[in-house]
């Protein structure tokens, strides 16, 4: 009965510690799949834009992030599965990205929100120059 309750304790601290366990966001909207190449660079744009705008990150701005990180996620997603090369290889960055930006505006993370979504940003401006 020891080792079980031992076993249940170490299984909950090693799953509840940030450097043991990779944090994963919260699905909290489903978003239809893009399946073409003109909706993908619609929804790109559209949310890079609407990003571009939000300068305060205060909750209001951050909880506005982390919504518009769904549809922009979709975008890239198309973006990595059916490019090649050099811009599908953006694309993966930009994703990850964006993944950061998701999970930190997720937990109101004011100050990484920032840093990643100006790096995003940069990136993004470079990406969007090389769509058709």
């Amino acid at each position: 009965m020891a080792t079980a309750a031992l076993l249940l304790i170490v299984t909950t601290v090693a799953g509840s510690t940030p450097a043991l366990a990779e944090e994963k966001p919260i699905q909290h909207l489903k978003v239809a799949d893009i399946t073409t190449y003109e909706e993908a660079k619609r929804v790109f744009l559209a949310t890079t834009a609407q990003l571009q705008t939000k300068t305060k990150l205060d909750a209001a701005e951050l909880q506005a992030i982390h919504m518009i990180t769904y549809s922009l996620e979709k975008s890239l997603a198309y973006f990595v599965e059916h490019s090649e090369g050099a811009q599908q290889a953006s694309a993966k960055s930009l994703a990850e990205i964006v993944e950061s930006v998701h999970i930190n505006s997720e937990n109101n993370r004011k100050e990484e929100t920032q840093t990643h979504l100006s790096t995003y940003l940069q990136q993004a401006q470079a990406f969007a120059a090389g769509l058709p």
